[in-house]
């Protein structure tokens, strides 16, 4: 279990949480838009603060070797045209 900080991009949301590692960033991804009512057209990916690494959906947080405190981005996936 790590406490970690997870916040939009545009710095209209954010939270405190503790997370299992075990846990799938996919899931984290679904939790946030879930829970912030995000669009549900809208891709949305994460990048964790400390390293500046946007984190592929299919890793653990245990995988990224997510520490105490980390903070975790998310922002829109969007598509020019």
């Amino acid at each position: 279990m790590a406490s970690v900080f997870i916040r939009m991009a545009d710095g209209t949301r954010k939270a405190t949480v503790n997370l299992p590692g075990t846990m799938p960033i996919a899931q984290l991804l679904q939790t946030a838009q879930k829970n912030w009512n995000l669009p549900s057209n809208t891709g949305y990916a994460i990048r964790l603060e400390r390293t500046g690494l946007q984190l592929d959906a299919s890793a653990t947080l245990d995988s990224v070797e997510v520490q105490e405190n980390d903070v975790f981005e998310v922002f829109p996936i969007l598509e020019a045209g």
